[in-house]
């Protein structure tokens, strides 16, 4: 649970970036090949900043901008969550999905809408006395509890 929750955080530390700048900014972001970089709280060492060093600036209508962002991020984030080491097993399937799952959940939150059903798998049901979230796709087509 933990490889699956650094991966998804940085995932999401990157798309968060890319929706957000091609939608209030008029910038698409490439978001690990373009220098991403975080400000550190000094005592803490927790990021309080991202910022990307070369971004491309374009006058495209904004559903032009938030492909090219997704397009973007997709590239980059699939090499980072292929190549991502853990040290326990999260498969290509797992991996691939996170990608995908993490630009829809953000553009779904910088939307106001709610987020689409997940392709991958928090585990956070691995933790003791907890259970699997709604979204989970290891509960497709079981019915779900309403404990």
């Amino acid at each position: 649970m933990p490889s699956a929750f650094v991966l998804q955080w940085t995932l999401e530390a990157a798309a968060e970036t890319g929706v957000h700048a091609a939608r209030h900014d008029s910038v698409v972001v490439q978001p690990f090949e373009g220098g991403l970089s975080f400000e550190l709280q000094p005592s803490q060492l927790y990021p309080v900043a991202a910022q990307f060093e070369r971004p491309r600036t374009t006058s495209a209508p904004l559903d032009d901008r938030l492909e090219a962002a997704r397009a973007a991020y997709r590239h980059d984030a699939l090499e980072l969550a292929l190549g991502y080491h853990s040290a326990v097993k999260l498969g290509e399937h797992s991996r691939r999905a996170m990608v995908d799952d993490v630009w829809a959940m953000t553009l779904a939150r910088a939307r106001g809408q709610r987020p689409p059903e997940r392709g991958s798998c928090c585990f956070i049901y691995v933790l003791p006395g907890v259970h699997e979230c709604s979204g989970c796709p290891r509960l497709a087509g079981k019915p779900v509890s309403a404990t």
